[in-house]
């Protein structure tokens, strides 16, 4: 549309008037006429007066500079004490000024070798008496060598002063301040030169002077300390004029005392407003008369009507004039309608990309539940050591492309504001010892050395989402050891005090291939990586460090990086965290149970998953039933004798949730069964379905063995409800070996074969009632090159590590 009456045209012609007439009048007449001479004579006269001052002490004081130089040349000549105590004797009976005392302090046993303090000092009474003190040389007051006026010059060069802090005189009870100079006989440092300086005089003049002109005034010294103070008090727009002097770097500040520049301006100014004051408000309303009628009206209008109109809708006001706010109102109602589609289309896509990604995450997960629970469950038999490696391989592969879908699936939740934080209490040792139990391994095969430093409290516990630090921990750590080839990775934790919150302060180093300042930035953004050729040599999406940075802004924290190219990186994550009391009851040592004599019902449709779970079971002493649907479950639990259920969730006929709800509502003790679900869905809403539909747990697919473990221990009492006589016959047994497994592998990376000795008896006497032969295989071979004094093997200590993670905390 063509816009034919401008509204910025009339604004401005409405603001011309006001601003017009109210600087012109106001601002010329105040403020260019009045207030700047005036204050710049004022501030002048406040300035010269300081100098004053500042010149009437600095030359007393720079005259005792004159003294001290004829003590240091007393103390240079090759004279006797003697000759040099009478010099200075005649020199501080000529004195007359602030200098009171003063003499030579020589090195202790200089001048006697058999007596360490031999100092020249003179004092000159009030009468004007000059009396040499000998109480300084007594070596019961700890040696005059060892005060700061004395150190404070010592081997500095000839001519160098030093001016000490004011002080109270023990005796006079008068400010004081003693100047130093070291003094040479023959380019040797032969002791101190000193001379003190009373204040009581310069002080008298400074409030004598201060009172006749009505100024306030402050003196410091060199360190900052107040000397004197007379009548200084602040006020607002107060002129403070300040000066320092001297080579002692002394400084004053003046004040006028009584008038402030403000108020006497203000009086002349007070009786021009007088007049112009009224003028203004004349102008000031007629300006706001026509801004109101021709601008803010309709803005304001716009305003309400965009505002009740949030979720669509176009304005609606009556508007003749054709200007920009008509334009304004036109082209909002026909981007209004262009929005309303786009947003229906995106709530769309929104809901395509979720349901895509719900069935990705689903069908990747099933098959490799099989994959990496059949490497599990190959990994505890016997292997040859070829066998065991290209498993292992295996099963690395296949945690890494679920660390991968992992971060796909956890971006994508962060991106649409779905991710929600947990908060439990949880002791941040737990975490510690897990780092330290994975990534110690981890840099030992890549002979890397791994350190953990901690200044947290000891028992230090947060109320937090446990799972995301660790995943911010595990996250930067994998990247730190991946890129770097060789020297170190560390990781430490402290805590800081911003604004009475806690932060949880993690640093991560290491000596990699570092990155450059210009790609910095570009690390933290989703799907992109310091360089184009990062991927193809260490692999990886890209995603690792966006989501850390999401997670860290989540938690009211961010991430910092400090690196350079070949030397190395620094990250630094700062978290807002909760102090919480240690809860004893949620923090249980490891147990294995005896399951044998106890029925479990594997509810799964698919065979490969069945195969892997009911492995799993059996051998931990399980008898089990499979059923390939919720409607058999459901049947097999009515007219069957089962201690636990491990549920699936999507199956045909009847699903996971309708099942768990069918058997919560049987009638009977066994409506009370222990139910785990085993699902390969990780989103939120289907976890919350299955736990309100009655399930006691939730382990996510591919199914690891540790998990289930955790999740049998923690419902122990409900799995051993029908059967509780099997709890009592067979005891619970406590295996941990995390410590001595943690100090056998130190002493191994430390060469030393009798400590590893040490630690490794103390972990097979714990493993010795643990009948596996894997792990007893281990321990044999392990032994057996300890015993010729011969570090064992990578692969059998890898082994070991991967035997024994049952029994570490």
């Amino acid at each position: 549309m063509d816009i034919r009456s401008s509204l910025k045209r009339k604004s401005i012609i409405a603001l011309a008037i006001y601003l017009a007439v109210a600087v012109g009048l106001i601002g010329t007449t105040s403020y260019l006429v009045v207030e700047p001479p005036t204050r710049e004579q004022l501030t002048k006269n406040l300035d010269l007066r300081t100098e004053l001052i500042s010149t009437q002490i600095k030359e007393p004081i720079n005259k005792s500079l004159g003294i001290l130089q004829g003590v240091v040349s007393i103390g240079s000549n090759h004279e006797s004490q003697e000759h040099q105590a009478d010099l200075l004797y005649k020199l501080f009976t000529l004195v007359d000024d602030v200098t009171v005392s003063g003499g030579l302090w020589p090195v202790p046993y200089s001048v006697e070798e058999d007596e360490a303090f031999t100092s020249l000092f003179f004092n000159r009474a009030d009468d004007g008496l000059v009396d040499r003190i000998y109480s300084w040389n007594n070596p019961e007051s700890g040696g005059y060598n060892n005060e700061p006026w004395y150190k404070s010059v010592v081997d500095q060069p000839q001519g160098t002063v030093s001016w000490s802090a004011v002080y109270i005189d023990a005796f006079t009870h008068v400010q004081m301040i003693t100047a130093s100079s070291p003094y040479y006989i023959d380019g040797q440092f032969s002791g101190v030169a000193t001379v003190d300086i009373s204040l009581e005089s310069l002080v008298d003049f400074v409030h004598r002077h201060a009172e006749e002109y009505d100024l306030g005034v402050i003196l410091r010294d060199g360190y900052g300390d107040i000397i004197t103070e007379y009548n200084f008090q602040l006020a607002d727009n107060i002129y403070i004029s300040q000066n320092e002097f001297g080579d002692f770097n002394w400084s004053v500040d003046v004040v006028n005392a009584k008038r402030l520049v403000v108020e006497q301006v203000y009086d002349l100014v007070s009786k021009v407003e007088a007049v112009i004051v009224p003028m203004m408000l004349a102008f000031v309303m007629l300006g706001y008369f026509l801004i109101n009628r021709f601008l803010i009206s309709p803005v304001v209008v716009i305003a309400q009507s965009v505002r009740e109109s949030k979720q669509g809708g176009s304005i609606e006001l009556r508007y003749n004039s054709n200007d920009e706010i008509k334009y304004l109102i036109d082209s909002f109602n026909q981007k209004t309608v262009y929005l309303e589609e786009e947003k229906v289309k995106a709530q769309a896509s929104t809901k395509a990309k979720s349901a895509f990604l719900a069935t990705l995450s689903h069908e990747i997960r099933t098959p490799m539940n099989g994959v990496l629970g059949t490497a599990q469950i190959l990994l505890k038999t016997d292997l040859s050591e070829e066998q065991r490696k290209h498993m292992k391989t295996l099963y690395e592969s296949g945690e890494h492309m679920m660390t991968l879908l992992n971060e796909i699936l956890d971006f994508s939740k962060v991106e649409q504001g779905r991710l929600e934080l947990e908060r439990a209490p949880f002791p941040l040792e737990a975490i510690i010892g897990s780092i330290n139990s994975v990534y110690y391994t981890l840099c030992s095969e890549k002979g890397l050395q791994f350190k953990v430093y901690s200044e947290l409290p000891e028992g230090r516990w947060y109320k937090c989402d446990k799972a995301r630090l660790r995943q911010i921990l595990f996250n930067l750590l994998n990247n730190a050891v991946k890129f770097t080839a060789r020297g170190h990775v560390e990781v430490s934790f402290r805590e800081e005090d911003r604004n009475g919150s806690i932060y949880l302060i993690i640093n991560v180093r290491d000596t990699g291939i570092g990155v450059d300042k210009t790609a910095q930035e570009k690390i933290f953004k989703p799907f992109e990586q310091a360089e184009s050729s990062t991927t193809r040599r260490f692999g990886g999406t890209g995603l690792g460090l966006a989501i850390v940075k999401q997670l860290c802004e989540l938690m009211d924290g961010d991430i910092t990086i400090n690196s350079e190219v070949g030397v190395g990186s620094n990250f630094e994550v700062s978290l807002k965290m909760e102090v919480s009391e240690p809860i004893t009851s949620d923090f249980q040592e490891h147990k294995k149970l005896d399951y044998r004599g106890l029925n479990v019902l594997i509810v799964e449709d698919n065979r490969t998953n069945t195969i892997i779970l009911d492995t799993f079971m059996t051998k931990k002493g399980f008898r089990c039933d499979c059923v390939e649907n919720g409607q058999l479950a459901v049947k097999a639990v009515e007219t069957g004798d089962y201690d636990l259920v491990l549920m699936d969730n999507h199956m045909p006929v009847m699903d996971g949730v309708e099942a768990t709800s069918e058997i919560r509502s049987l009638s009977g003790p066994k409506a009370n069964i222990l139910i785990v679900g085993c699902t390969a869905d990780v989103f939120k809403d289907t976890w919350k379905r299955m736990l309100s539909s009655g399930a006691n747990y939730i382990i996510s697919k591919p199914v690891d063995e540790t998990e289930l473990d955790d999740a049998l221990l923690s419902h122990s009492a409900m799995l051993y409800q029908y059967k509780t006589h099997l709890l009592q016959a067979n005891p619970v047994e406590v295996i941990n070996i995390e410590e001595p497994l943690m100090l056998f592998f130190a002493a191994i990376e430390n060469n030393d074969i009798g400590e590893a000795t040490n630690h490794f008896e103390q972990i097979q006497h714990q493993l010795q009632s643990v009948e596996s032969a894997s792990i007893i295989k281990a321990l044999a071979s392990i032994r057996q090159q300890l015993d010729v004094g011969k570090i064992p093997d990578s692969e059998l200590l890898d082994r070991l590590t991967v035997e024994t993670a049952d029994y570490c905390t």
